[in-house]
């Protein structure tokens, strides 16, 4: 048996790490370590239809070092195989790709011993792929990229994550599945779009029901990130009287990355007490609660002239009214800050230096920002829908989420109560045992292999 990790979410995402791109790196990057079976990372290209093997050198630097291709632009991809062994030219160019009289001429320089023709025959044969690097981008042919089509058997089993609505086309993988019956895996975060449609992008609605749809009935085995999901699940196939899907559910891990470079905080800040909530601004992750809540202790005067209110997080749908309101507010003018594409390192910056942390989501599959900032020590309030029970245990301190009068108490007093910030401090050092990448990647491959093994 061979188990392909899918990273096509991973290897065409260019902005920060966070929710599913980040479990999905995370995990990908410890497969080949954990795994009880020979691991390949791969690829689905929708325009050809086919899955590709990665380059495992290419695939170390793509998860390690946040490299991305649009690929919009890699189209000239193979449908057979190819000739391996040619070379690529490292341009960095900027993040824009040249024209390809550009190009010609910047190949014709550096290949010293090849003439123009021979240089216009390579491109023909061998078409560069545009990969975005954190220092700009770099060319490369085919073959740096991908070792070839992914052969597609009943010894395969293809694990798939990420934003897969986007990138794939399910009803085209069952037909394969279907044609060389390889095994698929589903990594399931969450089905909100099932459960509680209103709180998802309008335009998404369709086409994510149709997307589960086609998953449940693609899909072998489900790994579900928490076993509030897993329920869900079941729910739902029972509820529609769908075929039993094998499921089982992991961990997801809390750490940081440890090599992180220090840094200082925003200007804005530093002096400041300030409360953190970290997320993408969107309705059901309930910001309108933290800013009626902290707009009420500012007119009453119970948080000092200071206090601070950080959101960290992308603008996400149906928010722009939101960031309106607070940017002409004059009572939150200077005390709601936002902030958005911050690096790990500024990340871990402000959990360490907020007060304390919120999460008032109304939903939940997991809250992965939750968990880091528990696995921190930090003093944490918390909403109690979907999961954040489960994964927060008794280390928070729980209000629901729309409870307003509620929250606008307990942020008062976690500003002035030095006792309160300090019980729910060591709550999440007590209370809570965190859980490492490492330790998440090894659950989730135990389940996995443990599943294989029992269908051989």
């Amino acid at each position: 048996m061979t188990t392909y990790f899918d990273i096509t979410t991973t290897m065409s995402w260019g902005g920060a790490q966070v929710g599913i791109t980040r479990v999905e790196r995370e995990i990908a990057k410890r497969a080949i370590k954990y795994s009880g079976n020979p691991v390949s990372h791969c690829f689905y290209h929708a325009s050809t239809r086919s899955y590709y093997v990665l380059n495992r050198e290419f695939a170390h630097s793509l998860l390690e070092n946040g490299w991305w291709i649009d690929l919009d632009v890699a189209k000239n991809l193979p449908v057979s195989s190819f000739e391996q062994g040619k070379d690529f030219f490292p341009l960095s160019l900027g993040q824009h790709v040249p024209e390809n009289g550009k190009l010609i001429n910047l190949l014709n320089d550096l290949s010293l011993n090849l003439s123009l023709a021979e240089v216009l025959s390579y491109r023909d044969k061998n078409p560069l792929i545009p990969v975005n690097t954190p220092s700009g981008v770099v060319f490369f042919t085919v073959d740096k990229i991908v070792d070839g089509v992914l052969p597609l058997n009943d010894q395969a089993w293809i694990v798939n994550g990420g934003l897969d609505w986007e990138h794939k086309d399910i009803r085209e993988i069952r037909r394969l599945k279907k044609k060389y019956n390889f095994k698929y895996v589903a990594i399931l975060y969450d089905i909100i779009p099932l459960l509680f449609p209103h709180y998802v992008v309008p335009f998404y609605v369709d086409l994510l029901k149709r997307y589960f749809g086609e998953l449940f009935w693609t899909a072998d085995f489900g790994l579900c990130i928490s076993s509030a999901t897993r329920s869900d699940v079941e729910r739902h196939l029972s509820d529609w009287r769908m075929p039993d899907l094998p499921l089982s559910d992991w961990q997801l891990g809390s750490d940081l990355p440890s090599s992180l470079e220090p840094t200082r905080l925003p200007k804005t800040l530093r002096g400041r007490p300030f409360l953190l909530y970290v997320s993408t601004i969107e309705p059901r992750k309930s910001h309108r609660t933290i800013v009626e809540a902290f707009e009420r202790a500012v007119i009453d005067g119970r948080v000092s002239a200071e206090a601070a209110c950080v959101f960290v997080g992308r603008v996400g749908w149906n928010s722009d009214n939101l960031i309106q309101e607070i940017q002409n507010n004059p009572s939150l003018q200077d005390r709601i800050i936002l902030m958005s594409g911050i690096s790990d390192s500024d990340l871990l910056e402000l959990y360490k230096n907020a007060r304390f942390v919120v999460f008032p989501s109304r939903y939940e599959g997991y809250g992965l920002s939750l968990v880091e900032a528990m696995a921190l020590g930090k003093a944490c309030i918390s909403g109690d829908a979907g999961s954040l029970r489960e994964v927060g245990r008794d280390a928070p301190l729980y209000i629901d989420p729309i409870d307003i009068p509620a929250w606008s108490s307990a942020i008062s007093m976690a500003f002035s109560d030095d006792e309160m910030v300090a019980s729910l401090s060591l709550a999440s050092r007590t209370l809570y045992e965190p859980v490492t990448w490492d330790q998440s990647a090894a659950q989730f491959f135990d389940r996995l292999d443990r599943h294989i093994e029992a269908s051989a």
